[in-house]
C-alpha cells in the first residue's frame, strides 16, 4: 500500500532558554501533579522512555540508598527492546525519584514510584505525560520579561515527553560522550549478531559518567536550580 504522507524524522530539541523556562515550570507546577512533574522532569534527567517512565515501580529500584550503585532496573517485558536496561541513578536523579517515593509513603502507595491520580490505576499512563506537558505549556505567560522568547518558542512548537529524550541525547552529543555510551544510556540495542548474542557488557561505569555529566551540565543551564523538589499538586488527589 501506498503511505498517505511522507514521513519525516523528528528532530525537536529544546534550547537552553526552553530548557530552563520548563523546569522552572515543572518546580512548581500548577497545571499538573507533582508526580506527572517530577515524571518528566526524570526523563529530562535520565533520557528514559516515557512509557517506561510512568510505568517504572518500587521493585525495579537497586541500592537506592548506596548512591555509588543506584540504578534502575527494568525489565525485559517493560523494554522496547525486550531486553532488560540498567539505568544508573545520577544525584538529580535520585532526589526526584526520593521526592516521589516521600509522597508514596504518605499515600500508602507501595508499589508505584509516579502514581495515577486515577484510582483504577497504579502508575502513571504514559498519555498523562503527553497532556500534561502540554497542560503546563499552554498555561505559561509569554510576558515581556527574560523568559517571553522562550515561552513563545515552548508554545509555538510545543515539545513532547519523547522531545525531552532527545534533548538529552543531543546533549550528551555535545558533551563529547562516545557514540557507544550515548546508545546504552538510551537503551539502544545493537542490531546485529555480536551485539544481538555475544555483546552483554551493561556499560554501567559509562552509563553512570554520562548522566552525571549531563547532570552537571543541566545545571549550569539552569543556574544551580537543578536540587529543588516539585512543589505543588500532589497525585491521587
Amino acid at each position: 500500500m501506498k503511505k498517505r504522507a511522507k514521513e519525516e524524522a523528528k528532530d525537536r530539541i529544546l534550547s537552553d532558554d526552553e530548557l530552563r523556562v520548563l523546569w522552572g515550570a515543572l518546580v512548581q507546577p500548577e497545571a499538573v501533579t507533582c508526580d506527572v512533574a517530577d515524571a518528566l522532569r526524570f526523563i529530562l534527567l535520565t533520557g528514559q522512555r516515557p512509557g517506561e517512565v510512568a510505568g517504572m515501580s518500587q521493585g525495579e529500584i537497586i541500592d537506592f540508598r548506596k548512591p555509588a550503585g543506584a540504578r534502575w532496573e527494568i525489565p525485559a517485558e517493560r523494554t522496547k527492546a525486550r531486553r532488560p536496561h540498567v539505568v544508573p541513578l545520577a544525584p538529580t536523579a535520585m532526589e526526584v525519584l526520593s521526592a516521589a517515593l516521600v509522597r508514596r509513603l504518605v499515600d500508602g502507595d507501595g508499589s508505584s514510584v509516579f502514581a495515577s491520580k486515577f484510582a483504577s490505576r497504579v502508575t502513571l499512563a504514559r498519555h498523562s505525560l503527553s497532556q500534561g506537558l502540554k497542560r503546563l505549556i499552554e498555561r505559561m505567560k509569554a510576558d515581556d520579561g527574560a523568559d517571553a522568547d522562550a515561552v513563545r518558542s515552548l508554545q509555538g512548537a510545543p515539545p513532547t515527553p519523547h522531545d525531552l529524550r532527545r534533548t538529552l541525547a543531543t546533549g550528551l552529543a555535545r558533551l563529547g560522550i562516545p557514540r557507544e555510551d550515548r546508545l546504552a544510556v538510551l537503551g539502544h540495542a545493537a542490531d546485529d549478531v555480536h551485539g544481538r548474542h555475544y555483546d552483554k557488557y551493561a556499560r554501567l561505569k559509562e552509563k553512570r559518567a554520562a548522566l552525571e555529566a549531563w547532570e552537571r551540565q543541566l545545571s549550569l543551564i539552569l543556574g544551580g536550580e537543578i536540587l529543588t523538589p516539585a512543589r505543588g499538586p500532589i497525585g491521587r488527589t
